[in-house]
């Protein structure tokens, strides 16, 4: 699916939980950009877009390709793996991403790992947090985030049941 207009959003990381909130957020009707490292993972989720009724969703395979696709000031969800893997995604997405751009780490990360991110971003005029789900798998396919953690600390909690 390839569309001259920009996303309203991206997310990198097309895991279980990444797929699951990428398509969630396209069936409410929200135009969004998707990137992996893993190109057959773009693809697949290319594949379920499509089959799971024309979803407005974005393929891109390169980290530029997928932050220029965004809508400015980009919002950047990533769903990877804690640790390294997180560190590594935003060095690659943040060489392409524009002061008031913002990045949202939705994995499971220590929260002293989040502040030292949030202090090396918002010395490129970068915003980051961190928003989690407790739900598991399924979590994604049901709700946005739990609770997000950024600039101000513990911004919202929201409990699903």
């Amino acid at each position: 699916m390839e569309s001259a207009a920009l996303s309203q959003i991206g997310l990198a990381g097309l895991a279980v939980m990444g797929q699951n909130l990428a398509l969630n957020i396209a069936e409410k009707g929200f135009p969004i950009s998707v990137y992996n490292r893993t190109t057959s993972k773009v693809d697949e989720t290319l594949d379920r877009a499509h089959r799971e009724g024309q979803l407005p969703l974005f393929g891109q395979y390169t980290p530029k390709d997928f932050v220029l696709s965004i809508k400015k000031p980009r919002s950047i969800i990533i769903l990877v793996k804690a640790g390294a893997p997180v560190d590594q995604t935003i060095a690659a997405l943040s060489a392409y991403m524009e002061p008031g751009d913002t990045i949202i780490d939705g994995g499971n990360e220590w929260y002293e790992n989040t502040e030292r991110r949030m202090v090396d971003a918002s010395a490129s005029g970068l915003l980051l947090g961190n928003g989690g789900f407790w739900r598991r798998r399924w979590g994604a396919s049901r709700a946005l985030f739990d609770a997000w953690w950024g600039p101000q600390g513990l911004l919202e909690y929201s409990s699903y049941t």
